[in-house]
């Protein structure tokens, strides 16, 4: 009884952030799923509310009723519920949102083992199945992987289906069937056939998720993120920065990478990025990602444990948060009525004072103060119980008009063309205003013009 019971919620639980999970069949690495029926339908990790000892204590009535019909229908609808708060189904064709990056880790190297653990918005499969239900009954679900099946295409329009086994230990009850993961109408869901299309997920491989600039300032494009991973900047993502300090309102930074240099593990940051359009500016998942570790008094040599080597370890006042899933109330029945659980998972407005990227009065890129509800998942901001708005610093390049890096003669043309009222792009308005007075004229071309012939006196 106790066996089936841990089935029972493995079955459903697993399914939780099985999904994923499909696109494993290639080995351990990041994928993406979509619905093979509904294909904007993509797989996200939006908590990690599922409680296995409120399914069989509370739903199916303790270990006493699992050998009903009632209770374990009762205990699978919990699981149901749950499954609906920990995975939602969004429209993510564009490729912007971080918990659709999943973390497949194969069970062993074995090449005909399609069984899976899942791990993405710091957790995973096999640290949600982990725990007790009562001192007399430990309950241990580490072999209740995802079996990866493909059932028909080939190459990248393969399609594949994630099934969990329902079956009892020690033959102590019947073999309840296999169950297949499906799309139910934008809803995760679970069944006992995967003939129809929603039972079907394509599976792709992940090389790089891309970044949603938010906030231009002076040609430059910025936003924030956090993410349970390593990342390179690819792109036109040009840096990455922490914030490190305040000073009567202004921020202090440090630059921590470069096109090309990985953000560590877990940072939030702010990044910097050359162009306004999300196809151009992508961050590459590198190396296996931070994640809960499964409860350390269970025992299993397959057992992941969390990378904590590339941890950033310098000052950073940046926070951020994985989910802000807002389900709300969830109700399930139970043997006597009616019970709920809080499906609600986010940082709210409660607590300091919370400041998010954007333009200050003063017209400079800084934090100011929040207006939403919930802080979104992903993303980073500032706390404190000062209401003044913070500043970043800006490093301005007199003479850079054209926002290259340099001072040449191609600026000396920008700034003309601009004075003459032409479209200019590129146009670093703070660094044409040469002379530093009131506006930019063409007293600002001559100090360009003197300033490039005093650096290059053969000219």
């Amino acid at each position: 009884m106790k066996n089936f019971m841990q089935q029972l919620c493995a079955a459903g639980l697993l399914a939780l952030c099985a999904l994923p999970c499909m696109a494993q069949i290639n080995g351990t690495g990041y994928y993406r799923i979509y619905n093979a029926q509904n294909t904007s339908d993509y797989i996200t990790i939006a908590n990690d509310k599922f409680n296995f000892h409120k399914a069989i204590a509370t739903a199916c009535g303790g270990l006493n009723q699992a050998m009903g019909s009632a209770g374990q229908a009762r205990a699978m609808e919990c699981v149901g519920r749950y499954l609906q708060t920990d995975i939602h189904l969004v429209n993510d064709a564009d490729f912007t949102t971080p918990a659709a990056v999943i973390y497949c880790q194969k069970e062993n190297d074995n090449p005909n083992n399609k069984r899976y653990n899942l791990i993405g918005q710091g957790t995973s499969l096999l640290t949600l199945t982990a725990g007790t239900y009562s001192a007399s009954a430990t309950l241990k679900f580490y072999d209740n992987y995802i079996t990866i099946n493909s059932v028909g295409g080939s190459g990248a329009n393969t399609q594949y289906t994630a099934s969990i086994q329902l079956k009892a230990q020690n033959n102590i009850l019947a073999n309840l069937g296999t169950r297949y993961f499906v799309d139910d109408s934008g809803t995760f869901g679970i069944n006992t056939s995967y003939s129809a299309q929603n039972a079907k997920w394509y599976i792709l491989p992940v090389n790089h998720f891309n970044v949603v600039p938010e906030v231009e300032f002076n040609g430059k494009y910025y936003t924030t993120v956090k993410v349970p991973f390593a990342c390179k900047l690819s792109g036109q993502v040009e840096k990455a920065y922490v914030i490190t300090a305040v000073n009567d309102g202004v921020l202090e930074y440090q630059e921590i990478a470069t096109t090309g240099g990985t953000i560590p593990i877990g940072t939030p940051v702010v990044l910097e990025c050359g162009s306004p359009n999300a196809a151009d500016c992508q961050l590459i998942p590198t190396g296996a990602p931070k994640f809960t570790a499964p409860n350390s008094s269970i025992s299993n040599s397959d057992a992941p444990t969390a990378d904590e080597s590339s941890d950033y370890t310098g000052t950073n006042l940046l926070k951020g948060t994985y989910f802000c899933n807002t389900d709300g109330s969830l109700s399930f029945p139970t043997p006597s009525g009616t019970s709920s659980f809080n499906a609600n998972h986010n940082t709210s407005s409660t607590g300091p004072q919370k400041y998010v990227l954007g333009i200050t009065e003063s017209g400079k890129l800084g934090f100011v103060k929040a207006t939403v509800t919930y802080m979104p998942a992903n993303k980073a901001w500032l706390e404190s119980a000062a209401e003044f708005p913070w500043e970043l610093p800006v490093t301005v390049m007199l003479g850079d008009v054209d926002d290259d890096g340099a001072v040449g003669i191609s600026d000396v043309s920008v700034l003309i063309d601009y004075l003459l009222g032409n479209d200019v792009d590129p146009f670093n308005a703070e660094n044409a205003n040469v002379n530093q007075d009131e506006g930019i004229s063409i007293a600002d071309v001559s100090d360009l013009i003197d300033m490039l012939l005093n650096a290059n006196p053969a000219q």
